[in-house]
């Protein structure tokens, strides 16, 4: 029976896994998806390459699996903030500046580099349902605010946001990016010309 790291097999089996999360979360950021290859990430998280299969059928399972805890971790500061935020257009303003701050901070990084994965259609249609998990708290804030169709506006405004987060992720500062992306959705592109 092999050796167990842990005080009992299931929390050795999370720690094993952990790990494989962790080592594959580092090749992503420091040599990107390609690098990020079954016996790669074992070697890195110091387990036998047949080891990672005991925990994930595929490299596109542990690619969904890292964006999973990718997308937990962006939901849950972004809950943080919502909570300290008062209900309507405050919140929607927390929104905007905490997922701006989180890109700048380099939190976004890793789901740039995941959504590059050329995946099985079974492990794409898990990673939009893990993606579709973060738009969540904006529709709930547009339902707030009584906009009519929070789905499609929700929408709009990630795509707005997405283009906010590639400003901010090519160096342009978060104040200014989120203060007009803010000011476009409170006021509408005709009020600031």
């Amino acid at each position: 029976m092999p050796k167990i790291s842990a005080p009992t097999v299931a929390e050795h089996r999370a720690a094993q896994r952990t790990a494989l999360l962790l080592a594959t979360r580092e090749l992503l950021e420091t040599e990107g998806l390609a690098a990020a290859t079954p016996a790669a990430v074992t070697g890195r998280a110091g387990l036998s390459r047949s080891s990672f299969y005991e925990y994930f059928a595929s490299r596109d399972d542990l690619l969904v699996a890292v964006a999973l805890q990718v997308f937990d971790e962006w939901n849950a500061e972004l809950d943080d903030a919502l909570a300290a935020a008062e209900p309507g257009m405050p919140r929607l303003r927390a929104y905007v500046t905490t997922a701006l701050a989180m890109t700048a901070d380099g939190h976004h990084r890793l789901a740039t580099v995941l959504r590059e994965a050329d995946l099985s259609p079974t492990s794409r249609e898990d990673m939009m349902a893990v993606h579709d998990r973060l738009t969540s708290p904006l529709v709930h804030v547009l339902e707030d605010l009584g906009v009519d169709d929070p789905r499609v506006v929700g929408a709009l405004v990630q795509g707005a946001l997405g283009s906010a987060m590639l400003l901010v992720s090519h160096g342009v500062p978060v104040e200014p990016t989120a203060a007009g992306l803010i000011s476009m959705l409170e006021h509408g592109v005709g009020a600031s010309a």
